[in-house]
């Protein structure tokens, strides 16, 4: 089976958040816990346990409170692909005040509580602070910047790098999450005692959201064990309910703001807690004094392991204890603003290094021109194709760090070949050699290669492992080489090729996967959509358990065929395939590429418009079943560079070039193109 395993001003735009409040916030807490007691229906134990515990803690043990507040370690994994979710410290350290200005009665807009709950504002006497330790023992600001595509997901599988969750709060941070949800988080009694669950345990919220509305508290709320005012469903207005808090109303919940007048509806005579922090109203406020006995219940039970968190050897641990404070050497980290570029084209590179002040920055482009720079964003130019090396060196008084990857930025070659053009990927070094490119953006175990045991017409063809995907939302993709369109017909602008995708799971629920293909005609500078499918339907090849490697019958293929737009009949133009893998997926594997409906070449003897031979050859082609005429030769390298061009005239349906001046040990690429004509062979010079 498939392996799973201070106040600072925010530097937000004001914008986003007038953009936020026309929005609706929408809480995913309890379709995540219902998505999670499908999986694992035994956690009801373990809440109803953690019930009881609270009842009785409530009764028993809450009017022998603790003297100080409840102190808890935070730290934020910021996942990101270098957008504006790649959020400062400055939004991190503002949100973090937000939160505790929530929770312990400190937001000025208490004031505008309605008299009916004005005498029962709780101060919680929790505090959140920014873990100074890591889990390590080396010096952190809390904040763990995380460079993956999993911040266009943003679920159980994105919680990537959790800290321990008896030592740390983890709050993840991301660009967008699944069903519209702002942010969620488990109960702890939900992601108690299973063995792959409580790496879930945590926050994850929306970058735009962080400091809006009180959403940050909101969710935390959760994490202590406070639910929705109106009960576990996740939405309002639908039926009055409880939150098992004797002091909130019962409720139907709100997704507005109501005049006090119109607040009591599930109860005529009772006004509703409408503004309070775990409603979904515009006007949340505070929490109460119920919610608060329940929240210290929570913190006092093993459940979630929340007993120890707050702990005096754990603050030590995590260095939140009182007056400690210390200052960490940077941790080197950047990216390219594009992954995939041009040959004399212009690249930018970030740095996004973090943990502590950066005072000096030194980075080393061993290709590139500059070849070194000490600006914070250099603007490189690469001549040489293929993967570049990158080095960036960043330091202060407290100590260095030094990131060195070869996976950041791609060179391509500019010289395209001409279509109609047909691959079946027989010939080795498919990926890289000859032109196709494989971008893993994670820099993780899935990506594509060439294998040299199935293929739909031969014994080769590219494959995603997807059988080794761990995460939602993996992306990876395989770009093309250049092609120049500009001498199909509109009729031959069309893109086809086949694939094969296979599911380890037998009723493909929760498939998220999508196949997309991209277009562009400037090198990357932007890509046109041009193919989209997702959902259980790309599934051609059904329930595959083991590691899926596909039959030769049709019935293991599936054919797509996308027309082309006009706009890109353009002199260099590249395709890249893109995969958005689930967890529930196995792999997936591409052949039979053909680009302006070229015929399929040497793979179909029969059906081959000409033939060469020998191949590989020594210092001569010989081209045979070519109808008599005038050609025109063209042979290319495997980075597109036109190495000979020929005129010939076939006589009896054959014809020799000589390869005299063409390197040894080399894979070329034959075209042969009259009026009406043009096919492209590989072939091998010895």
């Amino acid at each position: 089976m498939k392996r799973m395993n201070f106040y600072i001003f925010s530097t937000i735009p004001f914008v986003l958040f007038f953009t936020i409040a026309s929005a609706q916030l929408r809480c995913g807490a309890d379709q995540a816990r219902r998505e999670l007691l499908r999986e694992h229906p035994e956690i009801l134990i373990n809440e109803r346990e953690l019930e009881e515990f609270t009842k009785d803690f409530i009764a028993n043990q809450y009017s022998n409170k603790r003297s100080g507040p409840y102190v808890i370690p935070v730290v934020f994994h910021i996942i990101h692909q270098g957008g504006q979710e790649n959020i400062s410290k400055a939004d991190v350290l503002f949100a973090l005040d937000e939160l505790n200005r929530g929770f312990n009665k400190m937001n000025a807009d208490t004031s505008l509580v309605i008299p009916e709950f004005k005498n029962n504002i709780a101060n919680m006497e929790v505090k959140f602070r920014l873990a100074q330790i890591d889990p390590w023992g080396n010096c952190t600001d809390g904040i763990d910047r995380i460079y993956s595509s999993q911040t266009w997901v943003g679920d159980d599988y994105s919680k990537l790098n959790n800290w321990p969750r008896d030592k740390y709060l983890n709050i993840w941070v991301v660009s967008k999450m699944r069903n519209g949800v702002a942010g969620y988080s488990y109960y702890p009694g939900s992601v108690d005692v299973l063995w792959n669950v409580p790496a879930r345990d945590g926050v994850m919220i929306l970058y735009s959201y962080l400091s809006y509305e009180h959403t940050l508290a909101h969710e935390v709320g959760h994490w202590s064990n406070l639910k929705h005012c109106w009960g576990d469903t996740n939405e309002p207005g639908v039926s009055c309910g409880d939150d098992d808090v004797d002091d909130t109303p019962v409720t139907k919940g709100w997704a507005f703001c109501p005049s006090a007048n119109n607040a009591a509806v599930c109860t005529s005579s009772v006004k509703e807690n409408y503004q309070n922090i775990m409603e979904y109203s515009y006007c949340s406020h505070m929490f109460t004094n119920g919610q608060k006995a329940r929240v210290h219940a929570a913190l006092n039970s093993t459940k979630g392991q929340r007993n120890n968190i707050h702990t005096e050897a754990n603050l030590i641990a995590t260095g939140t204890q009182d007056g400690f404070t210390q200052t960490c050497a940077p941790k080197a980290d950047f990216y390219a603003t594009q992954r995939y570029a041009c040959a004399g084209q212009q690249v930018k590179f970030v740095s996004s290094s973090f943990n502590g002040p950066v005072d000096d920055i030194f980075w080393e482009f061993p290709n590139g021109t500059p070849s070194t720079s000490n600006q914070a964003s250099p603007t490189v130019v690469f001549d040489n194709p293929g993967w570049q090396e990158v080095k960036l060196t960043v330091s202060n008084q407290y100590g260095s760090s030094t990131k060195v990857s070869s996976g950041r930025i791609f060179i391509a070659p500019n010289q395209p070949f001409a279509a109609p053009y047909y691959d079946d990927f027989e010939q080795p070094g498919a990926i890289n050699e000859y032109g196709w490119v494989s971008v893993n953006y994670d820099e993780n175990e899935t990506y594509f290669s060439q294998v040299d045991y199935v293929g739909r017409s031969g014994n080769r063809s590219l494959m995603l492992n997807n059988y080794y995907t761990r995460h939602n939302g993996d992306i990876d993709e395989v770009i093309s080489p250049p092609f120049d369109l500009t001498g199909l017909s509109n009729q031959q602008m069309n893109l086809s090729f086949y694939y094969s995708l296979g599911s380890w799971d037998e009723d493909f629920f929760g498939v998220r996967d999508s196949l997309v293909v991209y277009a562009t005609s400037n090198c990357g500078g932007n890509w046109v959509k041009i193919y989209n499918k997702g959902g259980a339907s790309i599934i051609n090849a059904g329930y595959q358990q083991g590691f899926y490697v596909p039959g030769k019958d049709q019935s293991y293929w599936r054919f797509v065929k996308i027309n082309i737009p006009s706009s890109l009949k353009q002199p260099n133009v590249r395709f890249k395939i893109q995969v958005f893998s689930s967890v529930k997926t196995n792999n997936f594997y591409i052949d039979d590429f053909n680009l302006g409906s070229a015929p399929v070449g040497n793979t179909d003897m029969d059906a081959a418009p000409f033939f060469i031979s020998p191949n590989p050859a020594l210092d001569k082609l010989v081209l045979s079943n070519l109808p008599d005429g005038n050609y025109t030769a063209e042979i290319r390298d495997v980075t597109g560079r036109l190495a000979q061009s020929v005129m010939f005239t076939v006589a009896n349906g054959e014809s020799v070039i000589n390869l005299e001046n063409l390197s040894g040990n080399s894979v070329y690429l034959l075209t042969v193109i009259s009026n009406d004509y043009s096919h492209t062979i590989k072939f091998v010079k010895q």
